[in-house]
């Protein structure tokens, strides 16, 4: 005789309502939300971080420029990092459950997203007719020669995609999703993800713009269709810097021999 599943007892099959994924409660915005918000505003747009080249004797402590303001964006990244992190650790936390519905196919999607953006930038500029590296590549494999690879790590690996999740995906979609609509969340994210690279970079290309809105695109598809899962896009995020800078520590002096 075939019984149905009954939820609760085991060897059973789970209701539908267990294998649904959740959608997390990013919570409405904090003032210390807008206090990090304010303070990356400050340090990276506005430019203040980079007063501490005028500190008396700062540039001295280090070799070159290039690891001079390094140090200056680790500074101002780990204090940014440290104030994301107290004020979204519990939704982290709790986001890391979105692993338990459908663990094959989100597994599967993060190699399988970094690889599709890839695949989708490099059509799109070949299209275009011209191949361009985004400026943050283009600084890291400036850095290199200068920066070890464990201390570029933590700045371009660890801390720099946390902040840029909080913000960009918690904040901007999470949050705001409470009073606007999340898909109108999401262009807004990309638009000023993509263009927030730009600044002070002195230069601007329509190419290079192109690596910033498919991962950005990528990112925020994947955090709503997670359960706005700040931990979800943080691995998305964390996993194409990671390769991305992997390659510039161990292909890239190869090619340049």
């Amino acid at each position: 005789m075939q019984h149905n599943p009954t939820p609760g007892v085991p060897g059973q099959y789970p209701p539908a309502a267990k294998r649904r994924q959740p959608v997390f409660d990013p919570g409405p915005f904090r003032r210390g939300d807008l206090v990090v918000l304010a303070a990356y505003l400050l340090l990276f747009i506005v430019g203040l971080a980079g007063f501490l080249l005028f500190i008396p004797g700062f540039r001295e402590v280090f070799t070159t420029p290039d690891t001079a303001q390094f140090a200056v964006n680790l500074i101002a990244y780990a204090v940014l990092f440290t104030g994301a992190m107290i004020m979204s650790f519990s939704a982290l936390r709790e986001s890391f459950r979105t692993f338990l519905y459908h663990p094959w196919a989100k597994g599967f999607l993060v190699p399988g997203a970094w690889l599709g953006s890839l695949i989708v930038t490099a059509s799109i500029l070949m299209t275009m007719g011209e191949a361009v590296k985004s400026e943050n590549q283009l600084a890291i494999e400036g850095m290199t020669t200068s920066v070890p690879f464990p201390t570029m790590f933590v700045a371009a690996v660890v801390m720099g995609p946390f902040v840029e999740e909080y913000i960009f995906r918690h904040l901007l979609i999470g949050k705001l999703s409470r009073w606007i609509n999340v898909w109108v969340c999401v262009a807004i994210s990309i638009v000023l993800f993509a263009g927030i690279h730009f600044v002070g970079a002195g230069s601007f290309d329509v190419t290079s713009l192109v690596p910033y809105l498919t991962l950005g695109t990528v990112i925020s598809v994947a955090y709503v269709l997670s359960g706005k899962s700040l931990a979800y896009s943080y691995v998305l995020h964390l996993f194409n810097n990671g390769i991305a800078l992997a390659l510039a520590y161990t292909v890239l002096p190869l090619l340049e021999q």
